[in-house]
């Protein structure tokens, strides 16, 4: 008998919203193949999602790296013979503002959330064309919708990811080729230490129930998830409502710079005993 199970690949699966999308997707058994540059929480994921029963294929690389992603594509053609799913997770943000915002730090964000992005997509699309079907789902941020000013790079990208999803889309549909886009609000995740802002005042949302929305968008494409759930009618009313949409976003930015304020007087502060310490140790 036919194994029809689903090939998936998972972008940035070591941890966050991809490792818990994983997690839930092995609960059907497909083949999934995660991706990831750090290998030791990357094996977490993968014998985590092995232990459920599911093949798993997991590789370590850097999607801004055109090698890494050729030998994504090419281990997974090689290992199962089609990509049924591309899931375009991996991201980063950073909290600055952008008058004083490192070039390396803009170029780490748009090589990531949308270069890296679309580049992986271009190398999937023509399998997909072949085998007369497939989908893509690309992860953006209600942050697209609503943009504050200390996320505008970080904002750019992720509005690109949706410009260029709702492009595709129409391109590659008469292939039978599905193009889904995520916007995901606050989850509980490691998002804001590494956006620079630690824990802020925005309370992060179940990530495992944002995964199980993902792993129906799976099985059952539309082109559009938008969650939390309050993020649907907060962004149809902004669009009517400039000054609503400015008080929404001012608040958003207000509080995502108090938390970086705080985070980073910590940091200081933490540095500051370090240094210390090490005078009265010598």
């Amino acid at each position: 008998m036919k194994d029809e199970s689903p090939i998936i690949i998972i972008t940035g699966a070591s941890s966050g919203i991809g490792k818990a999308v994983a997690l839930k997707l092995a609960e059907s058994k497909p083949k999934i193949v995660i991706v990831a540059r750090r290998q030791k929480e990357l094996m977490k994921t993968a014998h985590a999602v092995k232990r459920q029963g599911a093949k798993v294929l997991p590789i370590i690389g850097d999607v801004r790296n055109r090698e890494d992603r050729e030998r994504v594509v090419n281990l997974t053609m090689k290992a199962f013979g089609q990509i049924n799913v591309l899931i375009n997770n991996a991201g980063l943000g950073k909290a600055n503002l952008f008058i004083d915002q490192p070039d390396e730090e803009i170029d780490e964000l748009i090589e990531t959330n949308i270069l890296a992005l679309i580049k992986l997509t271009h190398e999937v699309l023509p399998i997909m064309k072949d085998q007369g079907k497939g989908h893509i789902i690309n992860l953006s941020s209600t942050l697209a919708l609503l943009p504050p000013y200390p996320f505008a790079v970080y904002s750019a990208t992720k509005a690109a990811v949706k410009t260029f999803s709702d492009c595709i889309r129409e391109e590659v549909k008469e292939y039978g080729i599905k193009i889904s886009t995520v916007y995901p609000g606050p989850y509980d995740t490691n998002f804001g230490n590494v956006a620079g802002y630690g824990k802020s005042g925005f309370q992060g949302y179940d990530v495992l129930k944002l995964a199980e929305y993902i792993a129906k968008l799976v099985s059952n494409p539309k082109e559009d998830l938008i969650k939390p759930w309050f993020f649907v009618p907060l962004v149809w009313m902004t669009k009517f409502s400039r000054r609503l949409k400015r008080k929404v976003v001012s608040g958003i930015a207000e509080e995502i710079i108090k938390a970086k304020r705080e985070t980073d007087q910590t940091l200081k502060l933490k540095e500051k005993k370090q240094v210390e310490t090490e005078i009265l140790a010598r």
